[in-house]
C-alpha cells in the first residue's frame, strides 16, 4: 500500500514537501512552513512545551546556548548528547525526549538547536524573514499543528529535514502524516501502521547498538501519535507554543 493514495492527492501533497534542509529555497514563497525532523528535534520540542517550557529560543549555532544562559540565568539549555548519551557538560539537556522529562523547564526559558531540524528552522528565517511563518511538527503534534493551520489563507509547505543534506523516510512519514490530515484526508488504521512501520524499521535497527535511551525515545516518545496538542510557532529566533491562540 501506498504512503498516499490517489494520484491527485499525492501530486498535490507532494508539491508542498521540501525533500531535505538542502534543499530549502533561498528565497521561500510567502506562507506556513513546518519543520519535520521526527527524530529527534521535532519530538523532543513539544515535550519541552508539555512540561511548561516558557518558549525555545532557537541559536543559529551550537555552542551559542551559554552566552543565552549568560542573560537568562534561569533558562535550561541543550546541547550535544554527549558521552553515552548523557549530555554535555555545561549543559542542561540534550535533543531527546525523554531526557527532558527530568529537567525542571516549567516556567523557563530554554534554548537549544540541532543538526538537522533547528537548523532548518534557522535556515527558513534567515531566509523567508517577515513573508513566512515558522513551526514544527512531528508525528506526536502532527495533528494539533495541521488543525491549527486548516483554516489558515496562506500556503502551507512542509520541510522533511532529513539528515546530511538527504531526505530520510522518517521525516518524509511525518511531513504526509500532517499534510494528509490538513487536507482532510487523514490516515485510516491501516494506513497509520504502516507509517509507524516505516519509522520503526527506518530507526529501529540502527539504534539496537545504542544506549537504551534511543529505542525509549523511539517507541515511548517518537510513535505516540498525536499524543500532544502543542503548536510550536517561531516569533524572532524563539519558539512559542499557539495550540491556545486562533491562526490568522
Amino acid at each position: 500500500m501506498s504512503l498516499i493514495t490517489g494520484n491527485s492527492l499525492e501530486s498535490k501533497l507532494l508539491e508542498t514537501i521540501i525533500l531535505g534542509r538542502a534543499k530549502i529555497p533561498d528565497d521561500p514563497d510567502p506562507g506556513n512552513y513546518v519543520v519535520v525532523d521526527v527524530a529527534q528535534f521535532s519530538t523532543t520540542v513539544p515535550e519541552l512545551f508539555a512540561n511548561g517550557a516558557e518558549y525555545i529560543y532557537i541559536t543559529e549555532e551550537r555552542g551559542n546556548e551559554p552566552a543565552f544562559k549568560a542573560e537568562h540565568p534561569d533558562a535550561k539549555i541543550g546541547g550535544s548528547s554527549g558521552p553515552d548519551y548523557r549530555g554535555e557538560e555545561g549543559y542542561d539537556f540534550f535533543n531527546s525526549p525523554s531526557f527532558v522529562q527530568d529537567i525542571d523547564v516549567a516556567g523557563r526559558p530554554t534554548a537549544m538547536t540541532s543538526t538537522n531540524g533547528g537548523n532548518a528552522v534557522t535556515d527558513l528565517r534567515l531566509a523567508g524573514g517577515d513573508d513566512i511563518d515558522i513551526y514544527v511538527g512531528g508525528l506526536t503534534n502532527g495533528k494539533a499543528v495541521a488543525n491549527y493551520l486548516a483554516d489558515s489563507d496562506r500556503g502551507t509547505y512542509f520541510v522533511a529535514a532529513g539528515s546530511k543534506g538527504k531526505p530520510s523516510p522518517e521525516d518524509l512519514v511525518g511531513a504526509l502524516y500532517i499534510a494528509r490530515q490538513l487536507h482532510g484526508k487523514p490516515l485510516t488504521p491501516e494506513q497509520r501502521d504502516i507509517y509507524r512501520e516505516v519509522v520503526q524499521f527506518g530507526k529501529g535497527p540502527k539504534y539496537e547498538e545504542k544506549p537504551q535511551i534511543k529505542r525509549t525515545d523511539l517507541y515511548e516518545y517518537t510513535l505516540a501519535f498525536d499524543s500532544r496538542d502543542i503548536v510550536p510557532k517561531l516569533d524572532g529566533q524563539r519558539l512559542y507554543d499557539v495550540s491556545g491562540e486562533s491562526e490568522t
